[in-house]
């Protein structure tokens, strides 16, 4: 994942200051950076790499070991200078700083688009973590942080800002206006630390860029193998959050309720539920005053004399209006089941309504 332009630049800065010769070879042989020279035979290439060994001395060429077993580089040193081996041993050490920390950025863009939308090979994955040094015991939080208006390079930078700079998180626009946050959590950290940094996350941009900002988060990843699940669950929550709870700037997988199930419902299913519920009324036909009070009439649980207090109105037009409702539709809100049959077919509707503005 490291560019070998970053490491041929590395080993020509040391061989020009330790005054020796250096080559970079990967475990097939191949050199990779540095000036290629004759290597060692085969066989005891090969010796060398399978051996428990850091460094084998050939004469006056020295071999290192450099990153992980069965991924990293074999490090050739020449020069015949007394010096070689200790220059080889502060080679190793910076070469496997840069293979730890040096990923370019585009890179690690790369990788995590992929990773995002399942383009990567488990084996891919596994490379990638041991590289980063990421044991499959790290577990993730995938938040997806969109602003209205907003260009997707504003909120990023807003939000390396905002988050302290670590190795393993990753911080990349998706859309437009939208950008990914996969960040690696701590061992004391879980669900409700992730709901408090959604939170800091949608505060914050909104303030700094004045426009309507929401934040969506999945479900906890366990590997980086379950990822792109997570992304997709907070990508679905932005969705649902759009149709069925717009007031809200963040918006976790896990409270989206029956909002969830409506949305992955056929279309066919929904159009045959509103018939069996409305009949051929249309619900977008109904008034604003009625929703406005049946839905004020449900949150303080069919209790007329608190609703009519709340809407400032006399309890026999509450009243009135719940039998003009239910002249139209034929459902009794004052009755708990049909009360929900009404909630559930007007959030189908509003669902219906959202798949043909779509479709526009």
């Amino acid at each position: 994942m490291v560019s070998n332009r970053l490491l041929q630049e590395c080993l020509e800065d040391f061989s020009n200051i330790m005054r020796l010769s250096m080559a970079l070879y990967d475990r097939n042989r191949t050199c990779v950076a540095g000036e290629e020279d004759s290597l060692p035979e085969e066989e005891v290439f090969d010796t060398f790499c399978d051996s428990p060994a850091d460094m084998q001395a050939l004469g006056s060429r020295y071999l290192f070991k450099v990153g992980e077993e069965d991924m990293g580089y074999i490090l050739s040193v020449s020069g015949g200078s007394k010096d070689a081996y200790p220059m080889g041993q502060l080679a190793v050490c910076q070469l496997e700083r840069i293979l730890e920390m040096g990923y370019s950025r585009e890179d690690r863009n790369q990788f995590i688009h992929n990773l995002l939308l399942d383009n990567l090979l488990p084996v891919d994955i596994a490379t990638y973590a041991k590289q980063m040094h990421l044991g499959p015991e790290c577990r993730w939080a995938v938040l997806l942080v969109e602003g209205a208006g907003c260009d997707a390079y504003d909120i990023q930078m807003i939000l390396k800002n905002i988050m302290p700079n670590r190795t393993g998180d990753f911080i990349t626009p998706m859309e437009e206006d939208c950008v990914v946050v996969v960040r690696r959590l701590e061992e004391r950290e879980g669900q409700k630390e992730i709901d408090e940094l959604a939170h800091i996350l949608s505060d914050t941009v909104s303030a700094e860029t004045l426009c309507r900002v929401r934040t969506a988060c999945g479900t906890i990843a366990h590997s980086l193998k379950e990822v792109s699940r997570s992304y997709k669950e907070a990508n679905m929550s932005l969705e649902v959050a759009e149709i069925f709870y717009s007031a809200k700037t963040v918006i976790t997988y896990e409270e989206l309720g029956i909002g969830r199930l409506i949305y992955q419902l056929p279309t066919p299913l929904c159009e045959m539920f509103l018939k069996e519920v409305f009949g051929e009324y249309d619900p977008s036909n109904l008034d604003d005053e009625i929703l406005t009070t049946v839905y004020q009439f449900m949150e303080n649980s069919l209790n007329l004399s608190e609703t009519s207090r709340q809407l400032f109105v006399h309890r026999n037009t509450l009243v009135y209006r719940l039998e003009k409702l239910q002249k139209t539709i034929g459902l009794d809100i004052r009755n708990f089941e049909e009360a929900m049959t009404f909630k559930i077919a007007m959030m189908v509707s509003d669902y219906m309504r959202y798949l043909e503005e779509r479709q526009r």
